[in-house]
């Protein structure tokens, strides 16, 4: 009596299935075994997300200029350091009875942003910005603090 069965050889660079013949044959205690040619799978790159892209909808960050200013997506990274951060404004708006003047990157409340204590500006919205200064972590949100205007400036 014989029997064929199939096995899986797992490749650790192409992880892929090969068929293989196994013959065993009653009263022959050694089984012989035929690989089966097969083609190989084309595998193509995943495309990888951001942890910004999963909690939020940001709005395009400009490339890294000449200017040599990162991008605020990259600012988080980059606390205790003195910089020019570069991005296009999501919202900007005076608090509610306060001085206190927003100027946010995107919507989610987590990334990036900067605020000015003496400061206000007009129609920041849909603008690209360079804003220069010391991010600093502030309740967990990398933030720098726009103390004079000289430290924001539209992107050239």
């Amino acid at each position: 009596m014989r029997r064929a069965f199939s096995f899986c050889i797992v490749a650790i660079s192409l992880a892929a299935c090969a068929p293989i013949s196994v013959t065993i044959s009653i009263g022959n205690p050694t089984p012989t075994a035929t690989a089966i040619a097969f083609a190989a799978p084309s595998i193509a790159p995943r495309a990888q997300s951001t942890p910004a892209a999963k909690n939020a909808t940001p709005v395009a960050a400009p490339p890294a200029t000449a200017s040599n200013c990162i991008t605020w997506l990259d600012a988080s990274a980059r606390i205790g350091e003195t910089v020019c951060v570069r991005g296009t404004i999501s919202s900007a708006s005076k608090d509610a009875g306060s001085s206190t003047f927003f100027i946010n990157f995107d919507s989610s409340r987590t990334s990036f942003y900067a605020v000015s204590f003496r400061h206000t500006w007009e129609n920041l919205r849909g603008k690209c910005v360079e804003i220069t200064g010391k991010i600093v972590d502030f309740r967990g949100r990398a933030q720098i603090v726009v103390e004079n205007k000289e430290q924001l400036k539209e992107c050239s």
